[in-house]
């Protein structure tokens, strides 16, 4: 493949950024900004080269994809952009123990995260939860208004919940520290996906994110964030080493034990 050609799909997350800070900052690439959901069907379609996508895609369409083994979006413990939450009227904490509501509204931008509250929910209470796709907008009043709700958001749009002014009305879990809690171990949320049959060197994208952790100050004061540079280099990493194909591997596991790879 020419390398200089190449259709990239990128996540429009700040959580993205480090790992595709090469490619916006040097050009060379036809690049589209997406949702990881959104990008994975691009991808499918043929309608780009290379995309950040959920790692649960990568692991359910192996038998298409294949992925960079070197970097990819990761956390070890509470990383502030995966977060389900509940409405707080009337309970001082969140039982993860307890079965789950009803009803949970999820961003499924990331289906990553969403497999994840599903592995979770199903290893603390035995139960998998009913999951209705909505805009991220719309979920925290929707979880307000309705008994017996939950919530599920991601990245930029979990960011912003975080410094809404009534946070105190929600009893929040952050999946990163909910899944390091249950496993022991880090979890990888997107990794860089092709089909197998054109493959792409994981240097491109090494490199890629080596620019961006020379410039890890560009990218937070680029960020509406106060607290991005924090998060982009104390709760997430991009290397991948044996904790994260351990977690991989346990992730396969989970999904499989459900049947939902």
């Amino acid at each position: 493949m020419n390398l200089a050609t190449v259709r990239l799909g990128l996540v429009k997350h700040l959580n993205a950024h480090p790992l595709d800070f090469g490619f916006r900052k040097h050009g060379g690439h036809s690049l589209h900004e997406d949702t990881p959901a959104r990008l994975y069907s691009m991808l499918g379609e043929g309608q780009l080269d290379a995309a950040l996508i959920s790692s649960v895609e990568c692991l359910r369409n192996e038998h298409r994809f294949a992925y960079c083994r070197s970097v990819g979006v990761c956390c070890s413990g509470a990383l502030r952009s995966i977060l389900y939450f509940e409405s707080r009227e009337g309970r001082k904490e969140l039982d993860l123990k307890a079965r789950p509501p009803a009803r949970i509204h999820a961003d499924s931008g990331s289906r990553s995260s969403v497999a994840l509250l599903q592995v979770l929910y199903h290893s603390s209470t035995g139960g998998l939860p009913f999951l209705n796709s909505m805009e991220p907008e719309r979920i925290p009043e929707s979880v307000l208004a309705e008994s017996d709700s939950g919530g599920l958001l991601i990245g930029d749009a979990a960011l912003d919940f975080t410094e809404r002014p009534d946070i105190d009305r929600f009893l929040v879990a952050d999946l990163g520290q909910w899944w390091k809690d249950r496993e022991g171990l880090p979890f990888v949320f997107a990794l860089w996906a092709y089909p197998k049959e054109h493959p792409v060197a994981d240097s491109m994208f090494e490199e890629s994110l080596s620019a961006g952790l020379d410039h890890l100050d560009e990218i937070a004061a680029s960020s509406r964030f106060s607290f991005a540079r924090h998060y982009i280099t104390d709760l997430l990493h991009y290397r991948l080493g044996t904790p994260e194909w351990q977690a991989l591997q346990r992730f396969r596991d989970r999904l499989q034990a459900l049947d939902l790879l």
